[in-house]
């Protein structure tokens, strides 16, 4: 529910405000029959009551799996499956409906209040100089938990059945292993935004407005998540598999016992937006309309969030969709009436009254993330963070930006044993944007202006210009360090060639 009270006057003849309030409520969304969703509740998860697990072991030659609490063996398939009666195969687990817990799995948040605030000041009094400005808080009170909540155990549970027969499948009870689930931060707040922009407009005449602002929107509480399940830094090495000499799977020692994948989700994280708006507008005189527009932004944001890596420095960065320079280009023109040169009425209606139309975008290319493998496959971190490449010199150095080369791909290199890598969120950029798209039009009359024929021609990519759309950036290194993807650092893609297209349409 929302309710708002705003008002819209004149404090002076050449100051206008606008301001307001809005108020908004909102409650999580939850089922109405009780344990049709269930989530890890970490405040009353206790390890002790995880089950215990089947152990790999070495029996005459053979690999097993063991009973830890009294040593009876199994075949191989148990290594990992939870003892049956040892424990709570859902430990900390809360089902919805739970009584003292709340029903959306996340506490009621109060009446948030949404101040807005605006203003335009005709600085000279003539309509020719605007002063702009506004400032508002905008809420998201609807994100939805749901989804993360509807296969958890123990609203679903998986138990596995190995070496059963058909006749007696209905009278197994089945076992169970460690499973996938998640869990929320009770208390997770709204996200919110801050949303502000200050501009002057002037008029230049002859039809000509000239606009420049700053806009910026600041996201507040924002949702990510994170496996909090996952092993510390060379956990895996510390634990062997005395059956094959590797490390144990990870459900032997992670942090939370009794599951695998834990997704915490918190409203806890931040964004920045701030952009500086340039348009030149003139507006449609003498058959002629013409529109410039361009945007100097930056957008940042966390994503990829780390249970043990310094959290600002491997997750705050700048977003998949941020854009330094946008512009983008519109306009229409009639085009001069060929009767003008012969008076002739066939040459009208064949050649008077067409409209050449368009929109040109010259725009920078999205940041990118390097990514690599290793052809041995060699567990270089133990566990941790996702292990990140080591950038070692300019990746904007050299001869780049080709269609060999977009990047300097020296500039990456193997990380080594224990070591996290020094790489960013986003160390490169994908091709940019320049694209010209143009149309032709016509309308020819029938006897009157009512009824006419619309003949319209299109072409996108009018140019045929090519367009590289995304580049490969996955390295792929010998143990020595040699990168050996030959692909890596190429343009792998390209935007769609000239495509054009005709319409005639009749209209009576």
């Amino acid at each position: 529910m929302e309710w708002f009270i705003q008002d819209t006057g004149k404090a002076t003849k050449r100051l206008t405000l606008d301001y307001g309030m809005r108020w908004t409520w909102a409650n999580q969304m939850y089922p109405h029959y009780a344990g049709q969703q269930s989530v890890l509740a970490l405040g009353i998860y206790n390890a002790s009551q995880a089950p215990a697990l089947y152990m790999p072991v070495l029996s005459n030659g053979v690999r097993m799996a063991q009973n830890p609490l009294n040593g009876t063996l199994l075949p191989q398939a148990f290594v990992g499956v939870f003892v049956p009666g040892s424990g709570n195969p859902a430990p900390g687990s809360v089902s919805s409906g739970a009584a003292g817990y709340p029903r959306g799995f996340i506490a009621q948040q109060p009446v948030h209040w949404g101040p807005r605030f605006g203003f335009a000041y005709d600085v000279f009094g003539n309509g020719k100089t605007a002063i702009r400005g506004g400032l508002a808080i905008l809420y998201n009170p609807r994100l939805s938990f749901w989804s993360p909540t509807t296969e958890n155990p123990p609203a679903i549970e998986t138990p596995i059945t190995y070496y059963g027969q058909i006749s007696t499948f209905t009278q197994t009870a089945g076992y169970f292993a460690p499973n996938a689930t998640n869990a929320f931060y009770v208390n997770a707040k709204t996200p919110r935004n801050y949303n502000g922009s200050f501009g002057v407009q002037q008029d230049l005449g002859h039809s000509i407005l000239l606009d420049v602002s700053y806009a910026t929107v600041l996201g507040r509480d924002i949702q990510q998540s994170r496996n909090i399940n996952t092993v510390p830094y060379g956990a895996e090495f510390q634990h062997t598999d005395p059956t094959t000499g590797k490390p144990l799977a990870d459900i032997f020692f992670e942090p939370y016992p009794g599951y695998s994948t834990i997704t915490y989700y918190d409203n806890a994280y931040t964004s920045n937006y701030h952009a500086l708006l340039v348009s030149l507008t003139r507006r449609f005189a003498k058959g002629f309309q013409v529109g410039v527009s361009y945007a100097f932004s930056k957008f940042m944001d966390f994503t990829g969030i780390p249970v043990y890596a310094n959290l600002r420095t491997y997750a705050y960065g700048l977003d998949s969709n941020d854009q330094t320079h946008n512009m983008t280009i519109n306009y229409t023109y009639n085009l001069p009436n060929a009767t003008k040169l012969v008076n002739n009425k066939l040459v009208g209606f064949a050649f008077d009254h067409w409209t050449l139309s368009g929109i040109s975008q010259f725009s920078t290319g999205t940041p990118a993330a390097i990514s690599f493998t290793t052809t041995n496959s060699e567990n270089l971190n133990g566990g941790g963070d996702a292990q990140r490449v080591n950038v070692g010199g300019n990746a904007f150095s050299g001869n780049i930006h080709t269609f060999s080369q977009w990047f300097n791909t020296a500039a990456f290199a193997l990380p080594g044993m224990n070591d996290p890598g020094n790489a960013g969120k986003y160390d490169v950029r994908q091709p940019g944007v320049n694209n010209n798209d143009m149309a032709i039009s016509k309308n020819f009359p029938i006897k009157s202006e009512k009824r006419y024929f619309s003949f319209r021609w299109e072409a996108y990519n009018v140019f045929n210009h090519t367009q590289f759309a995304s580049i490969n950036t996955a390295a792929k290194f010998t143990p020595a360090g040699a990168q050996t993807n030959t692909l890596f650092g190429t343009v792998v893609s390209t935007r769609t060639p000239r495509v054009m297209q005709g319409s005639l349409r009749f209209t009576f």
